[in-house]
C-alpha cells in the first residue's frame, strides 16, 4: 500500500532530491513535504473529478432562513468542491433477505441531467448551501485522507506536482526551473490519462460512473 512517505519520496526521486524516513525528520525534505502535501493534495483532488474522490451524499438540512431561498444545507466537510446537486431518492432495494444499492443510473435517471440552481454561502459563521428544492443530494468532490484509496494514476499525478513544488525550496538555482517545467509536463500526462480512464468507466448513455462513491 502507497503511504504519504511512498508519495513524498516518489516526489522527490523525480527531482533526484534523496529521500525520507519520515515527515517528522529534520530534513530539509521532509520539512517541506510535511509543508507541501497536504496542500497539494487537496489541490488535486480539486482541480479533477477522480473517480476515487467523487461522492454523493444526502444534504443535511439546516433551520437558517436566509432571503430568496427556500432551503439551507449543510456543507459537507470533506466537500472540495461541488459538481452540482441532485434529487435526493431511495438508495436501496429490498430483496426477500437483505437490502442491497441501486445502481446509480437506476437511482437517478434523467435526473443526473437536470441542473439545480444553488449558491455556497456563509451564514453566522457556517458555510452552507443554499437552494430552492427539498431533499436534495450532493454530487462532489471530497478531500481523501486515506492513501489505501488513492487511484494509482493518481498517486503518479501527486509525485509529480508535488516534485514541482519541491524543486525550488530543496534544489534551487536555475536548474529548479528546468526541473519544474518537467515535472509539471509529466503532471498533466498522467491527468490527460486519468480522463481517459475515467471516460472508459462510464456508460455512453449517461454521465456519471458505476465507481462513484455513494454514502448515506
Amino acid at each position: 500500500m502507497t503511504s504519504v512517505v511512498d508519495i513524498c519520496n516518489l516526489a522527490l526521486s523525480n527531482i533526484r532530491a534523496g529521500s525520507i524516513n519520515s515527515l517528522t525528520e529534520s530534513s530539509l525534505q521532509a520539512q517541506q513535504c510535511s509543508l507541501k502535501y497536504p496542500v497539494i493534495r487537496d489541490f488535486l483532488l480539486r482541480a479533477h473529478n477522480w473517480q476515487f474522490a467523487h461522492y454523493i451524499e444526502p444534504l443535511a438540512l439546516l433551520t437558517s432562513d436566509v432571503f430568496n431561498w427556500s432551503y439551507t444545507y449543510q456543507y459537507p466537510t470533506d466537500c472540495l468542491g461541488i459538481n452540482r446537486l441532485i434529487p435526493n431518492v431511495e438508495m436501496f432495494t429490498q430483496t426477500d433477505s437483505n437490502y442491497r444499492p441501486r445502481r446509480i443510473e437506476d437511482m437517478y435517471g434523467p435526473d443526473l441531467d437536470r441542473q439545480i440552481k444553488y449558491e455556497v454561502a456563509v451564514v453566522d459563521g457556517v458555510k452552507v448551501i443554499l437552494a430552492n428544492e427539498a431533499a436534495l443530494r450532493v454530487d462532489y468532490r471530497a478531500r481523501v485522507e486515506d492513501t489505501s484509496l488513492f487511484d494509482p494514476i493518481f498517486v503518479m499525478a501527486f509525485s509529480w506536482y508535488l516534485a514541482a513544488e519541491l524543486a525550488e525550496p530543496i534544489i534551487g538555482g536555475d536548474k529548479s526551473s528546468g526541473l519544474r517545467s518537467a515535472a509539471i509536463a509529466m503532471y498533466q500526462q498522467h491527468v490527460t490519462t486519468a480522463e481517459v480512464e475515467d471516460a472508459n468507466e462510464q456508460y455512453s448513455e449517461q454521465p456519471q460512473s458505476d465507481f462513484i462513491t455513494v454514502r448515506s
